[in-house]
Protein backbone atom coordinates (compact mmCIF):
# COMPACT_ATOMS: atom_id res chain seq x y z
CA UNK A 1 0.00 0.00 0.00
CA UNK A 2 1.60 3.30 -1.28
CA UNK A 3 1.99 5.98 1.05
CA UNK A 4 -0.82 8.01 -1.18
CA UNK A 5 -3.66 5.36 -1.21
CA UNK A 6 -6.85 7.00 -0.38
CA UNK A 7 -7.47 7.30 3.41
CA UNK A 8 -11.05 6.00 4.29
CA UNK A 9 -11.71 8.46 6.98
CA UNK A 10 -14.22 6.52 10.01
CA UNK A 11 -15.97 9.27 12.66
CA UNK A 12 -16.31 7.85 15.97
CA UNK A 13 -17.80 9.71 18.61
CA UNK A 14 -14.27 10.99 19.86
CA UNK A 15 -12.62 12.50 16.80
CA UNK A 16 -11.91 9.86 13.68
CA UNK A 17 -9.51 7.53 12.35
CA UNK A 18 -7.92 7.48 9.01
CA UNK A 19 -6.16 4.17 7.01
CA UNK A 20 -5.54 3.57 3.70
CA UNK A 21 -8.07 1.23 2.05
CA UNK A 22 -7.85 0.11 -1.15
CA UNK A 23 -10.81 -0.61 -2.73
CA UNK A 24 -11.48 -4.19 -2.82
CA UNK A 25 -10.90 -3.70 0.72
CA UNK A 26 -13.94 -1.00 0.91
CA UNK A 27 -15.77 -3.37 -1.62
CA UNK A 28 -15.47 -6.54 1.57
CA UNK A 29 -16.33 -3.65 4.28
CA UNK A 30 -19.18 -2.93 2.74
CA UNK A 31 -20.34 -6.72 2.19
CA UNK A 32 -19.39 -7.61 5.69
CA UNK A 33 -22.17 -4.60 6.47
CA UNK A 34 -24.49 -5.98 4.41
CA UNK A 35 -24.15 -9.34 6.27
CA UNK A 36 -24.41 -7.70 9.48
CA UNK A 37 -27.87 -5.67 8.42
CA UNK A 38 -29.44 -8.66 7.29
CA UNK A 39 -28.60 -10.64 10.16
CA UNK A 40 -30.19 -7.21 12.14
CA UNK A 41 -32.77 -7.50 10.20
CA UNK A 42 -33.75 -11.36 10.56
CA UNK A 43 -33.40 -11.11 14.40
CA UNK A 44 -36.66 -8.63 14.45
CA UNK A 45 -39.23 -9.50 11.42
CA UNK A 46 -42.67 -9.42 12.70
CA UNK A 47 -42.20 -9.13 16.27
CA UNK A 48 -40.75 -12.16 17.06
CA UNK A 49 -36.95 -12.14 18.09
CA UNK A 50 -35.27 -15.16 15.85
CA UNK A 51 -31.34 -15.57 17.31
CA UNK A 52 -29.10 -14.85 14.86
CA UNK A 53 -25.19 -15.86 15.01
CA UNK A 54 -22.58 -13.01 15.60
CA UNK A 55 -20.97 -11.42 12.88
CA UNK A 56 -17.03 -11.12 13.05
CA UNK A 57 -15.15 -10.69 10.02
CA UNK A 58 -11.45 -9.97 9.13
CA UNK A 59 -10.19 -8.15 6.64
CA UNK A 60 -6.54 -8.13 5.16
CA UNK A 61 -4.66 -5.96 2.83
CA UNK A 62 -0.95 -5.24 2.82
CA UNK A 63 0.15 -4.02 6.17
CA UNK A 64 -3.28 -3.79 7.97
CA UNK A 65 -5.87 -6.06 9.15
CA UNK A 66 -9.35 -4.55 10.08
CA UNK A 67 -11.65 -6.65 12.46
CA UNK A 68 -15.84 -6.49 12.50
CA UNK A 69 -17.81 -7.73 15.37
CA UNK A 70 -21.41 -7.28 16.07
CA UNK A 71 -23.80 -9.51 18.03
CA UNK A 72 -27.30 -8.89 16.38
CA UNK A 73 -29.09 -10.42 18.91
CA UNK A 74 -28.43 -7.24 21.81
CA UNK A 75 -29.80 -4.58 18.95
CA UNK A 76 -33.31 -3.61 18.96
CA UNK A 77 -33.08 -2.41 15.23
CA UNK A 78 -30.49 -1.47 12.66
CA UNK A 79 -30.47 2.40 13.36
CA UNK A 80 -29.52 1.61 16.99
CA UNK A 81 -26.64 -1.13 16.38
CA UNK A 82 -22.96 -0.42 17.01
CA UNK A 83 -20.07 -2.43 15.73
CA UNK A 84 -16.79 -3.10 17.74
CA UNK A 85 -14.47 -2.23 14.81
CA UNK A 86 -10.63 -3.00 14.93
CA UNK A 87 -7.86 -1.60 12.90
CA UNK A 88 -4.51 -3.01 13.68
CA UNK A 89 -0.65 -2.43 11.84
CA UNK A 90 2.46 -3.79 12.83
CA UNK A 91 2.69 -0.53 14.84
CA UNK A 92 -0.57 0.19 16.24
CA UNK A 93 -4.18 -0.69 17.34
CA UNK A 94 -7.46 0.86 17.67
CA UNK A 95 -10.08 -0.93 19.05
CA UNK A 96 -13.57 1.45 18.95
CA UNK A 97 -17.51 0.70 19.48
CA UNK A 98 -18.83 2.41 16.44
CA UNK A 99 -22.64 3.05 15.33
CA UNK A 100 -23.62 1.20 12.47
CA UNK A 101 -24.92 3.95 10.51
CA UNK A 102 -22.49 6.38 11.14
CA UNK A 103 -20.21 3.33 9.78
CA UNK A 104 -22.05 2.97 6.40
CA UNK A 105 -22.83 6.61 6.14
CA UNK A 106 -18.38 7.03 6.27
CA UNK A 107 -18.17 3.63 3.87
CA UNK A 108 -20.65 5.03 1.27
CA UNK A 109 -18.93 8.54 1.30
CA UNK A 110 -15.58 6.80 0.57
CA UNK A 111 -16.66 4.26 -2.32
CA UNK A 112 -18.12 7.19 -4.12
CA UNK A 113 -15.00 8.98 -3.67
CA UNK A 114 -13.16 6.85 -5.59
Amino acid sequence: MSLYSPQFVLNIATGSVSFPLAAAGAHALNDALRQIMERLQGAGTQGKKTPQPSVDVNLQQEGLLLNLFCNPNIWPAPHAAKVLFTVKTDVMRVSTEVELPRLLEDLSDYLESL
